[in-house]
């Protein structure tokens, strides 16, 4: 494995740790419109991937694995912030 992609495995890996980190802690309410359709882990699982790949997108450039994974931990609040 080359070093670039090492790299970008350890970006992802610590962004979807922070985001599951934040889901273990606070869990995910029921949201509406497919709360009683998708499985909760299903949902999480979405989750904590979503944080991997918005890791990747927006820490781009930056070697810092713990920036990573306290992007991961505050993603959310940046997309309901950008979506509100």
């Amino acid at each position: 494995m080359n070093k670039k992609a090492k790299e970008l495995l350890i970006k992802f890996f610590s962004g979807s740790f922070g985001s599951f980190v934040l889901l273990f802690l606070r869990g995910l309410p029921v949201l509406p419109g497919i709360g009683p359709v998708i499985p909760h882990y299903w949902v999480g699982a979405g989750f904590v991937i979503s944080g991997g790949i918005a890791t990747l997108i927006w820490q781009a450039g930056d070697d810092a694995p713990f920036r990573s994974f306290i992007f991961g931990l505050t993603w959310p609040a940046l997309i309901a912030a950008l979506t509100r």
